[in-house]
């Protein structure tokens, strides 16, 4: 199923965190707004992609390599 996703890379590409959606979440009941931020050196990526099910670790291991290879062939990105 193709979802935007949230990405958060290093210097050198490997996936740091991952989010479902392009923007903040808000918390319905304390109202709290949150959401992922780059670092220095970190890229932030916007996407969208298909993302799997995922019952087990190889499969995270094999959506990240996925989700690597994607973002290797360019995409929305910012540096922070």
């Amino acid at each position: 199923m193709r979802h935007k996703l949230t990405v958060i890379t290093d210097s050198e590409g490997k996936v740091l965190v991952t989010q479902l959606g392009h923007g903040d979440v808000r918390d319905p009941k304390s109202g709290i707004l949150g959401g992922i931020v780059a670092g220095p050196g970190q890229t932030l990526h916007k996407i969208e992609f298909d993302v799997p099910q995922m019952t087990a670790r190889a499969d995270v291991e094999a959506f990240h390599k996925k989700l690597a290879d994607h973002l290797s062939k360019g995409g929305s990105s910012r540096k922070a």
